[in-house]
């Protein structure tokens, strides 16, 4: 029988083996520990002793000892001050009730004093009778985590504090929706652009805002914009106080599934779109009324004219027909009133400016008012003579001011008050930036403002007052013809690069603000030219007048009046004839009277072939519009259309005689 063998000791490859593996285990986890910043601890509650592995020793800032052992009375003096009755209460808690603590707070370490973000947590184990016997714990060096989160953090506090102030000092307004369509966020211009406060605007419908009639024009298409589209729309916005104001509305999805909304004031920029079509339609009338002005100057002549030779042989005719020439060319000047205000339309700049006094114009515009107009209706000028001095031209200003104040007082009888019914005009200076219309330039400017206690004007008769043909009076009254205001717009913004602005409520009474460039204060006002004119008698001529016209009347007129001086005439019908008769003639025409408008060749080539052939040929040049400073070059004169016979001999008289003052534009 064999003996049982005794205690068989293990085998020193495979005891090896397991102490190669343990330790290799103990490697791998204090590299872990390391990469982590993660250290482990033991709290044996009956000796006190406090165990720690090589990265707790680390973290603490303590040198690792032999046997492991966490000096207990140095790690507990780590904890900075302010942290050390949490801990101490965290571990009360811990061993009297068994909760886990999960803590934060900061160290002093021993190795130089560093001050370190620590993140610990521990739970407590207990003996077989249920007494706490053991804490164990973690403790995590986090200073580096919490310094990026805490960078972090301050970042998109920052990108948060710029967003909100980009969000409530925005230009626009913005308010933010949900899908109902309720707004939950505003800012400051939305509270200026509809008058309503942020607190008053929170959770109302967004429909509240808009114009019923446009809501049914043009819904807010939200099932777009939730499906992911930008929408654009024109609307308009009613504000607290009930005005309408023009607004771009543009609505996108957040990303947390709320609409955003800019509403952008386009009120200005409608007022630009307004003026530039205004100046669009005013070109194209002033397209049509040049062509018209053209031919109706021609036929103005022949009819002044030859009504001016009848009048010359005035003591020759019956009162009758003496009454009847002067009713002619009454109503031919008035005729040809209308054709220089369609010559207005056309011609934005022919008008030469110099320093004016407003209160003496106004004076003179007033004066003319007075005696024409209903005098139960009160005039005033309240302007201090040659105190506001405009540079522009005196007789465009005149009109203008008789055309406002002529409107004044038709707005007045309208209203039917009577002697309590006033028109006024006022003046002051304005100093850049001080409200009113955008003006073309720095100034310094004049406010000339012509005001009435007037019918008013609606906000649409205000919008197209200065359109072409616009009128509110009745057809067929010899109240307007629907010239006037756009004649005022014409003359202040076109040609005196001023603006204008009208200021009116229906019963309200209208203010017409003109602003005009002022003059500076060493310029003083030129004397004032007066238009007319004393008929002088011309002594009889000699020599050959070259006519140039295509229209038959005029040629007529000018061959009859020219010959009664003893002149012999030669006529021409187009550009081409004349030229080839200046050339034929050359050494025998001593003037030529050339109309600027002619077919096959322009009165300009025709002037070009003339000094060609001889540089010191005398030219009139005559013609219903302007003719400028280039054109002007190597031309005696200028005879407007449209001239009587009287004004064709002067100025035939004055050119033949060496006069270089002959006739400018009446």
């Amino acid at each position: 029988m064999t003996e049982a063998p005794s205690d068989v000791p293990p085998r020193p490859a495979q005891s090896q083996d397991v102490t190669d593996r343990l330790q290799q285990s103990e490697s791998r986890l204090r590299r872990a520990q390391a990469v982590a910043r993660l250290g482990s601890w033991e709290l044996d509650l009956a000796t006190r002793s406090v165990w720690g592995s090589e990265e707790a020793f680390r973290i603490y800032g303590l040198p690792v000892t032999p046997d492991g052992l966490l000096p207990l009375d140095e790690i507990q003096r780590c904890p900075l001050l302010e942290y050390r009755a949490e801990l101490d209460a965290a571990l009360a808690d811990l061993l009297a009730r068994g909760r886990p603590y999960d803590l934060r707070f900061r160290i002093r370490r021993h190795d130089g004093g560093a001050i370190r973000r620590i993140h610990s947590m521990a739970q407590v184990t207990r003996d077989a009778a249920g007494r706490p016997a053991q804490v164990v714990g973690t403790i995590q060096d986090v200073t580096e985590q919490e310094e990026r989160a805490e960078a972090m953090l301050d970042a998109l506090r920052a990108s948060e504090e710029r967003a909100r102030l980009a969000f409530d000092r925005a230009a626009d307004a913005i308010i933010v929706i949900d899908a109902l369509g309720a707004i939950v966020q505003s800012n400051e211009q939305a509270s200026a652009l509809t008058g309503l406060p942020a607190h008053e605007l929170a959770r109302r419908n967004v429909s509240v805002l808009f114009d019923p009639e446009d809501l049914r024009a043009k819904p807010f298409r939200f099932g777009e914009v939730l499906a992911g589209r930008t929408v654009v729309m024109e609307r308009r916005l009613r504000t607290a106080d009930g005005r309408a104001v023009p607004v771009e509305m543009s609505s996108r999805l957040l990303a947390d599934g709320l609409v955003q909304t800019i509403l952008r004031d386009i009120s200005e920029r409608r007022h630009l779109e307004e003026q530039l079509q205004l100046r669009q339609r005013m070109d194209s009338v002033g397209t049509l009324a040049s062509g018209i002005a053209h031919d109706f100057n021609n036929i103005l002549v022949g009819i002044m004219g030859f009504a001016d030779l009848l009048r010359a042989d005035a003591p020759q005719l019956a009162p009758e027909h003496r009454s009847a020439v002067e009713n002619i060319v009454q109503a031919g000047r008035r005729a040809a009133d209308l054709v220089q205000r369609l010559g207005m339309l056309t011609q934005p700049s022919q008008s030469a400016r110099a320093p004016l006094d407003v209160a003496r114009v106004a004076e003179e515009a007033w004066a003319v008012l007075r005696e024409t107009t209903d005098r139960l209706v009160a005039k005033e000028v309240a302007v201090e003579p040659a105190t506001y001095r405009a540079l522009g031209n005196e007789s465009d200003l005149f009109h203008v001011l008789l055309n406002l104040g002529v409107n004044a007082v038709q707005a007045v009888e309208q209203r039917g008050q009577g002697p309590l019914g006033w028109v006024r005009i006022e003046a002051a200076g304005v100093a850049p930036g001080s409200g009113g219309p955008a003006l073309p330039g720095p100034g310094p400017w004049l406010r000339i403002t012509v005001s009435d206690s007037g019918i008013g004007m609606s906000p649409e008769v205000r919008r197209k007052a200065f359109e072409p043909l616009f009128s509110t009076k009745e057809r067929g009254t010899r109240k307007g013809q629907g010239l006037g205001l756009a004649m005022v717009y014409n003359i202040v913004v076109r040609q005196h690069g001023g603006a204008v602005e009208i200021e009116s409520e229906p019963g309200q009474g209208t203010k017409v603000h003109l602003y005009l460039p002022r003059a500076a204060d060493d310029e003083g006002p030129r004397p004032a030219v007066s238009p007319a004119r004393e008929a002088r008698s011309t002594p009889a001529l000699r020599g050959t007048v070259l006519v140039v016209d295509d229209e038959p009347s005029i040629v007529r007129l000018a061959t009859r009046s020219l010959t009664t001086l003893g002149l012999q005439v030669l006529t021409a019908a187009d550009g081409a004839e004349a030229a080839e008769l200046f050339e034929h003639h050359r050494d025998t025409i001593d003037l030529v009277v050339l109309d600027w408008n002619l077919p096959r060749m322009t009165g300009g080539q025709v002037l070009e072939v003339i000094h060609r052939v001889r540089p010191d040929a005398r030219v009139i040049v005559s013609s219903g519009g302007l003719i400028t400073a280039p054109e002007r070059r190597g031309v005696l004169a200028i005879l407007p259309k449209p001239y009587t016979a009287t004004a064709l001999r002067e100025a035939v008289a004055r050119a033949l005689c060496g006069d270089a003052a002959a006739p400018e534009p009446d």
